[in-house]
């Protein structure tokens, strides 16, 4: 497996893992745009080892190779998912859904009330609001609001 940044429009290759293992604790620590996954490790592991890779880095982009000899479809492949991995990212650092999640806190509605609009279970409405406050470096829900206000995602 091989573990991308991306900059513009240009990837570097910043690590090599041989198992899933090695590649959960690789995603935790160099937080790649994109990680390729070898399709052969992944049958072999098992894909039910999937979600802690997610959970290890939940804004890399986890791309399998074409079918084939990948060569150039690869590359592309990998620019294409670190492409949309900037796109989605912000200068505040945050994800689209990031701040969808932060939008509906400013309105006043529950971890449940959002959960139930973004089609999300309230636990990762939770986990995203902490990641996000982490983030930001905001201690309480009220700063948060008063952070989307500054910045201008809702109105007053």
């Amino acid at each position: 497996m091989e573990a991308f940044r991306a900059a513009n429009d240009q990837v570097e290759i910043v690590g090599h893992v041989r198992s899933f293992s090695e590649a959960r604790d690789a995603l935790e620590t160099l937080r790649p745009s994109v990680m390729v996954l070898d399709a052969d490790l992944a049958h072999h592991e098992g894909w039910c080892a999937l979600p802690a890779l997610r959970r290890a880095s939940p804004d890399t982009a986890i791309v399998l190779p074409p079918a084939g000899e990948p060569g150039p479809r690869l590359v592309r492949a990998a620019r294409m998912a670190a492409h949309d991995f900037q796109r989605r990212r912000r200068v505040d650092g945050l994800t689209v859904r990031e701040r969808d999640v932060v939008r509906l806190v400013a309105h006043g509605h529950t971890n449940r009330e959002i959960a139930e609009r973004l089609v999300l279970s309230v636990r990762t409405v939770e986990t995203h609001r902490a990641r996000i406050q982490r983030r930001l470096q905001l201690r309480t829900r009220a700063e948060l609001v008063r952070w989307a206000l500054e910045q201008g995602l809702v109105e007053p």
